[in-house]
């Protein structure tokens, strides 16, 4: 219910449509009480991912949701992130044996700043000899490596100083300036401050009734158009800005 009425229903995710008419999502529910248990489940199903490469036939799974009801210990938000972080590496774990990545919800999914940058962050750039510039993160290269990492971003303006001496942002006229920086060269994050309490953006984008793990093939998010996926995270703020937090939350918890 969560995926037809939310993921897809509400255009969260504009390529789960095209995916579910095509037969290509695979829904798993796993009987796994632990931790290492899920993780066996997940490498089992993504070496059947990857058995269907490269070009599956019609109505062949293309990403499976592997949902995870029975392991106790992740009703505690913190233990599952833990295993988010320390196991699966932030989604990683699985992207050099089987060329998938993970995507993790939890029916109680907080922003966490222990992964220092995320997708969707409004960030300040240095460029040297250049300025400082505005943009958001599209993607995190290397999530499993240690600072700094290359950071893929959409820029949307230049920074620049007021008549009061405040940070003035003056926006570009177009969306063509995506580039890819070090982590070094970010200068502040903005908005932490919104998006760090419990029920945060991110947070409730991140949420579903029970645990689910996203598979996908690391060839189809390199196959992603930057400007879609930009769009597609904007409106999704919009999306929650509408419902309101609590609105949103009360709807996830409905499709349960």
């Amino acid at each position: 219910m969560w995926l037809d009425t939310m993921i897809i229903g509400m255009g969260l995710c504009p390529w789960a449509k095209p995916a579910n008419e095509a037969g290509g999502i695979r829904i798993v529910t796993s009987s796994a009480s632990t931790p290492q248990e899920v993780l066996e489940d997940l490498q089992r199903e993504a070496k059947k991912l990857q058995g269907w490469l490269p070009e599956p036939q019609a109505g062949s799974p293309v990403t499976t949701l592997l949902v995870c009801p029975s392991v106790e210990e992740w009703r505690d938000f913190e233990n599952f992130d833990a295993f988010r972080e320390e196991i699966l590496l932030n989604g990683e774990v699985l992207t050099e044996e089987f060329q998938c990545k993970i995507v993790c919800f939890h029916p109680r999914q907080q922003a966490s700043n222990i992964y220092g940058l995320n997708v969707g962050d409004e960030i300040l750039v240095d460029v040297p000899g250049t300025g400082e510039f505005a943009g958001t993160v599209l993607e995190i290269l290397g999530m499993e490596m240690k600072p700094p990492r290359e950071i893929k971003t959409q820029f949307f303006g230049k920074v620049d100083q007021g008549e009061d001496g405040e940070m003035v942002i003056e926006p570009f006229l177009d969306s063509d300036h995506i580039a890819t920086i070090s982590e070094d060269n970010v200068t502040q994050l903005l908005g932490r401050e919104a998006l760090a309490p419990e029920d945060g953006c991110r947070s409730i984008l991140g949420r579903a009734p029970r645990v689910v793990l996203h598979l996908l093939r690391s060839k189809d998010l390199e196959a992603v158009d930057d400007k879609k996926a930009f769009q597609a995270l904007e409106r999704n703020e919009e999306v929650v800005e509408t419902l309101g937090l609590e609105g949103f939350d009360d709807l996830v918890k409905k499709c349960g």
